[in-house]
């Protein structure tokens, strides 16, 4: 299967795709294809979409977007936008392009990459928590929809993973708090192993499934309360 790497369009973003598809390729991981595209816009979307459309089957791995922390009053609005359109827009039109191919081939998947985040409200992470839940919904609901015809679906949620996320979201003191976090590859290998077996949603490790799971057995108030005191923003 050909594999497609995107991400937004920024020169630095390009060049890091380009040497990664290299590296890939050296690698023996057959031939990888660069494309940047910024999926924060329409165009950038469409420019994915229409390849999905048109060639297949894929393995698509929707695993662009960020996060925001602060208080939802305090934050800049277009950036929370931002957010949603990356997050969810990006990857539900992805996705909806790439299934009709994948379905007639009777073969391929999709991996949605959630979070941890999907199974709780976070305060102070309000949007992003909202968007990782879309991700798990959506990805769920498509998986039962696909079961027997060959396609996989599945939603990847990890916990706190070695990643430029930390910095990017502002959480670094909770990684800290997380001594660090799961590092990619372990992460990747986990997520692998469970689509292979077919899985619908994979959480990473026993420690992020109760992350996870954990807030299905407290109350909803002391839930979201628990979550606010551990995203509270905090200078330095």
């Amino acid at each position: 299967m050909r594999r497609l790497a995107s991400a937004p369009s920024s020169r630095a973003a390009s060049d890091r795709l380009d040497e990664l598809a290299k590296e890939s390729t050296a690698a023996g991981s057959g031939t990888m294809t660069a494309l940047a595209a910024d999926l924060e816009t329409p165009e950038g979307r469409a420019t994915v979409s229409s390849l999905l459309t048109s060639n297949g089957p894929w393995v698509l791995v929707n695993n662009a977007g960020f996060g925001t922390r602060g208080r939802a009053a305090d934050l800049d609005a277009g950036r929370e936008r931002a957010e949603v359109q990356l997050n969810v827009v990006a990857l539900q039109e992805l996705t909806l392009a790439a299934l009709p191919a994948l379905a007639k081939a009777g073969d391929g998947g999709v991996i949605n990459v959630a979070s941890t985040a999907a199974f709780q409200p976070l305060p102070y992470m309000a949007t992003y928590g909202a968007t990782k839940a879309f991700v798990l919904h959506f990805t769920e609901g498509l998986a039962e929809e696909m079961r027997g015809t060959g396609v996989r679906v599945m939603a990847l949620c990890p916990g706190p993973t070695q990643s430029e996320f930390g910095e990017v979201a502002g959480v670094n003191d909770y990684m800290q708090m997380m001594r660090g976090g799961m590092s990619a590859a372990k992460c990747v290998n986990i997520a692998l192993n469970a689509f292979d077996r077919r899985h619908a949603i994979c959480i990473t490790g026993k420690p992020n499934a109760l992350l996870a799971l954990g807030p299905r057995f407290a109350p909803r108030a002391l839930t979201r309360r628990i979550s606010g005191a551990i995203f509270y923003p905090r200078n330095g």
